[in-house]
């Protein structure tokens, strides 16, 4: 099999009990099928003790919620069954976080998921230093499972080559937002549709930018991604929200004219104290090209994925700007840390996507 890892992926290493915002709370920590097979046929005190920290609803089964978080996360900050049992009982999303691997059959990429801080870091790093996000090839075996029901490969050599043109051109200048990338994901979607020939990005051109504005900016956060839960779920997270409903709240209803001139002030302010930021959005975008635009061969949704990518960019400086507005400079670990936390959330706001 031919494993395609991504340059930051060789300089992971998990930070253990060092980490700002651990892996062990916050979310549902799924239990694969033949792990949890295991922990019902487990014997003794142990067995006992794993039956009793799951649950089943419906196809899912996962590690109870605690109000720590995973009922195996010790307050040294350390997973007590990696500890005494190593990874032989520890279900496969907690041994591959935060690596994402992707089984396309024909090949297989190795990334990272931005949603842990160190990998934020490592993306930081690399946008910081202007260093580019390359894969390396190697032959090997893998033991994670096909990602995919698709097999058809044509089609999967034209995305890839689609995703090296939209990061061309990201990297010679188009904003993440322009309407251009909107444009070729639009006619992609009708090629699909219609089974004419699939459009190359490059052969679309635009000066204008998609529009996510204070209107849009509240279509995302109010429809699936702020949540009242996020107050136990992710303090951090729960506090930015609440800083957004404060200064934000009430123009929503009563003037958004003034809101979109104070968000644009809020923005400008960001800039002040983070003069990269078009770069970061811009390298922001192209890491999602490389983690999620191939999923596009599973369900052919064009528009979806890449409007996605920049609905997720437009929020990911307003958490920034919440986090800036009262500290004078931001540290690499601050944002890295803020980027981690609002991955975590991201995915919610995908049914929103749907209102742009």
């Amino acid at each position: 099999m031919l494993i395609k890892r991504i340059s930051i992926l060789n300089e992971f290493h998990c930070t253990g009990a060092d980490c700002s915002f651990n892996c062990c709370r916050g979310w549902k920590v799924p239990v694969d099928h033949d792990m949890y097979m295991k922990y019902l046929n487990e014997k003794g005190l142990f067995g006992t003790l794993l039956r009793c920290s799951i649950e089943k609803k419906e196809e899912l089964v996962a590690f109870r919620s605690t109000p720590r978080g995973c009922p195996f996360w010790g307050f040294d900050r350390l997973c007590t069954m990696q500890k005494k049992h190593g990874t032989a009982y520890m279900p496969a999303v907690c041994i591959q976080f935060p690596r994402q691997l992707y089984n396309l059959d024909f090949f297989c990429e190795e990334t990272l998921y931005l949603a842990c801080p160190e990998s934020a870091r490592l993306f930081l790093v690399s946008v910081l230093e202007q260093k580019p996000f390359d894969f390396t090839e190697s032959d090997g075996t893998v033991s994670y499972e096909v990602n995919t029901t698709n097999d058809d490969e044509d089609f999967l050599d034209y995305l890839l080559r689609s995703r090296d043109d939209l990061v061309s051109m990201l990297k010679n200048g188009t904003p993440f937002d322009s309407m251009a990338i909107v444009d070729y994901g639009r006619g992609a979607q009708n090629a699909c549709l219609a089974q004419s020939p699939l459009p190359c990005p490059a052969d679309f051109t635009s000066k204008e930018s998609f529009p996510i504005r204070f209107k849009e900016m509240n279509e995302l956060l109010f429809n699936g991604f702020y949540h009242p839960s996020l107050r136990t779920i992710s303090p951090f997270l729960y506090r930015l929200c609440k800083k957004y409903l404060y200064l934000f709240g009430t123009l929503r209803h009563t003037d958004p004219a003034a809101g979109e001139r104070k968000l644009a002030a809020l923005k400008e302010r960001l800039y002040q104290k983070m003069p990269y930021l078009n770069d970061l959005l811009n390298r922001y975008y192209e890491y999602f090209l490389y983690t999620d635009f191939l999923d596009t061969f599973e369900d052919y949704s064009f528009s979806k994925h890449l409007l996605y990518g920049i609905a997720k960019a437009h929020m990911l400086w307003l958490f920034l700007a919440l986090y800036a507005s009262n500290r004078k400079q931001l540290s690499i670990d601050e944002i890295a840390k803020v980027i981690a936390v609002f991955e975590r959330r991201a995915p919610q706001i995908e049914d929103a996507v749907k209102r742009l």
